[in-house]
């Protein structure tokens, strides 16, 4: 685009004029009512303009301001005009960076960039700005132009998507391991993540299931798309629809502007479903036409959007339970479980404990700012020992507390006699006194022969609605783990 000019080229009032006063005057008067009318017609055209426009002198104050710049910014037109733009409407510590914009305009460089503008309200606004030379009748550079257009709903949808993949970056920076257990959710990972099939990562709270399915997104194709999240326990019941698929200004009370649905956001990437079982019934077959067709409607709108989106799911209940006892959709959930992942809980990873403990230890010392303390043989021994109901992200956790608590560089883990996280030492061996006649000894040894008749009962099996599992009525990971530790394997 060419540096703005002011083009005013009136003929002046010529010689003959000069003895005819009443002539001179009345030309005079139609130069006025001609420029005024000029005047007038460009107003009336910035005014219409859907980008604000503002003009400034070479000291950078507001010489014209259209009304979108009023709505843009919350000041008054009377509010703009003398006041210097960039220290009324940026932050303090953009005002160096806005000189020196303005010298090299100054210069007659046309110039591009996008910025937080300031509201009178103290909000921030962006908007992208194009900023060019502005000149008089005779060519010189007295001022810039500056249109101005609003773009945040552009950021706040870059920030969302940015947000959301660091979210999942966030507890952990790599997968930690070389255990057998963890190999096989690598070899799963590896075999998968080329594929566009449906993932469903099972496993206890804890145990890591949105690190795998970074690791699947960042594997695939599609790694370059987004990876939205959404966990699904955390949507109220009667907001689901529209977190999935979006809404329109005035679907329903509180609608007050449009919103890009979360299987909107991921089209072209992935979307990761957390705790898939808690999305209600009454959604679920709007759910499977998505994972079907790659179709929906956002709340309040007829017009059908596609999208092309993988789904990753996670959950650390039994869906196939679930959809045995009528609350989860059959058909979904084999839509869902193309591959099914089962990552394996902490206390059948005891050989990743150290590398993990080791991991998290860099990564608290580091957040806090101090010299990483210790591991000690000791400390790897009580570490060992405990069971770890909360799984990695309770070792996480520990270690972080460990690291705050710490004197002298020497670690104080606190594992021994902590309630329901007792050791698995204190569990086996019971009190140390005599223990009382039907007591936990007894106790053990009827879980055992309950196990043992539910094995016989399913011919061994475990998983699944018609596994032993099941017909005990507790989770397969945890029936897996208490047939593993009793020495009962060989029947699972």
């Amino acid at each position: 685009m060419t540096a703005a000019t002011v083009p005013i080229s009136e003929k002046a009032a010529g010689p003959a004029d000069a003895g005819d006063p009443a002539a001179l005057l009345a030309r005079t008067q139609d130069l006025s009512r001609r420029l005024h009318e000029r005047e007038e017609f460009y107003r009336s055209v910035l005014e219409s303009l859907g980008e604000g426009v503002l003009i400034t002198d070479r000291e950078h104050r507001i010489l014209y301001a259209n009304s979108r710049v009023e709505c843009l910014s919350g000041f008054s037109r009377a509010e703009l005009l003398g006041a210097v733009s960039h220290e009324l409407l940026t932050p303090k510590a953009e005002w160096p960076a806005m000189r020196r914009r303005l010298k090299e305009r100054l210069d007659g460089k046309v110039d591009e960039y996008e910025i937080e503008h300031v509201r009178k309200d103290g909000a921030r606004h962006w908007v992208s700005v194009r900023a060019l030379p502005y000149r008089n009748g005779r060519g010189d550079i007295v001022g810039t132009i500056g249109l101005l257009a609003c773009i945040k709903e552009r950021k706040d949808l870059e920030f969302e998507n940015e947000y959301l993949q660091e979210e999942l970056r966030g507890n952990y920076s790599a997968i930690v391991g070389d255990g057998p257990a963890l190999k096989k959710v690598l070899a799963q990972i590896e075999m998968v993540a080329p594929t566009k099939a449906n993932v469903l990562i099972l496993g206890e709270s804890g145990t890591g299931k949105e690190l795998v399915a970074r690791a699947i997104h960042d594997r695939s194709p599609r790694q370059a798309a987004a990876l939205v999240r959404v966990n699904c326990a955390s949507v109220p019941r009667e907001l689901f629809e529209s977190e999935f698929f979006g809404h329109v200004r005035g679907a329903f009370t509180g609608a007050v502007k449009d919103r890009v649905g979360r299987f909107e956001l991921a089209n072209g990437g992935t979307l990761f479903l957390d705790e898939i079982g808690e999305v209600p019934l009454e959604l679920q077959s709007k759910l499977l036409r998505v994972l079907q067709e790659g179709q929906f409607e956002k709340v309040g709108e007829d017009r059908t959007r596609t999208v092309d989106v993988r789904i990753i799911a996670a959950t650390n209940r039994d869906l196939a339970a679930q959809v045995k006892a009528g609350r989860f959709r059959e058909d979904l959930y084999y839509r869902l479980s193309v591959f099914p992942i089962e990552l394996p809980p902490l206390r059948d990873r005891a050989e990743d404990i150290p590398a993990l403990a080791q991991h998290f230890l860099r990564q608290a010392a580091l957040k806090l700012g101090v010299k990483a303390p210790r591991l000690t043989p000791a400390n790897l021994r009580e570490l060992r020992a405990y069971e770890w109901p909360g799984n990695v992200r309770e070792l996480q956790n520990v270690i972080e507390r460990a690291v705050i608590r710490s004197r002298k560089g020497q670690l104080e883990l606190g594992l021994q006699g902590a309630g329901a996280g007792m050791t698995r030492a204190s569990r086996e061996s019971g009190p140390s006194s005599k223990p009382a006649p039907g007591s936990l000894r007894d106790l053990k040894q009827q879980e055992r022969e309950l196990i043992l008749e539910a094995l016989g009962r399913t011919r061994g099996k475990i998983y699944g609605p018609d596994g032993a599992a099941a017909l005990l009525g507790v989770k397969p990971t945890t029936l897996s783990s208490k047939v593993h530790r009793s020495g009962l394997k060989r029947l699972g």
